[in-house]
């Protein structure tokens, strides 16, 4: 599999990365990678501290993953768009959840593939110059199209599932993940 880079921002929301690095690195032996806007320590939404992450520098392959978190929805928000749009001009993935996807909204990166986030609206009132309005896909679960996934803040599950495949597990073996999750809520 190709490696998974995680972009994490102060008080980042934990909980939507969990199952990805979590379940991926645990039993897929994904190459999980850690990083923030300007490297070092960071508290996610729920108090967990993260002594030390890298400097976020657009890989050269893989996935690379925006985590949301309220930052994203501030004035304080990281500007991570030329980094994106580096990243995958060099054939990367470039995924986010709930507020992750603003940073690719902002980047340009939602204007012309169809889409998912928090809701219809959610991105025009935090990006913009966001343009991918007809492309927005109101669903929730994530949604992967050409070399970009997306998803809705309650959607870790399905999210994970797509960002695997994207980085090279089977896909059956990243559907059973999905599945494996999702049981709980199956009626």
């Amino acid at each position: 599999m190709r490696p998974i880079t995680i972009v994490l921002t102060e008080g980042y929301s934990d909980w939507e990365i969990a199952p990805l690095a979590g379940a991926g690195r645990a039993f897929y032996g994904a190459d999980i990678r850690f990083a923030s806007p300007k490297g070092g320590a960071l508290t996610s939404a729920a108090g967990l501290v993260v002594a030390d992450t890298a400097r976020f520098e657009a890989p050269s392959e893989g996935v690379v993953v925006v985590c949301g978190g309220p930052v994203f929805e501030s004035n304080a928000a990281p500007d991570l768009s030329a980094s994106l749009r580096q990243a995958k001009a060099a054939g990367c993935v470039i995924a986010g959840i709930c507020g992750g996807t603003i940073a690719l909204a902002r980047a340009g990166l939602l204007d012309n593939v169809d889409h998912t986030s928090n809701a219809s609206g959610y991105l025009e009132q935090h990006a913009a110059a966001y343009a991918g309005a007809p492309n927005y896909v109101d669903q929730p679960k994530a949604l992967r199209a050409d070399d970009i996934v997306t998803a809705p803040a309650p959607a870790p599950a399905s999210f994970a599932a797509l960002v695997l495949a994207a980085a090279g597990l089977d896909t059956r073996k990243a559907d059973a993940l999905r599945v494996m999750l999702a049981a709980e809520h199956a009626t």
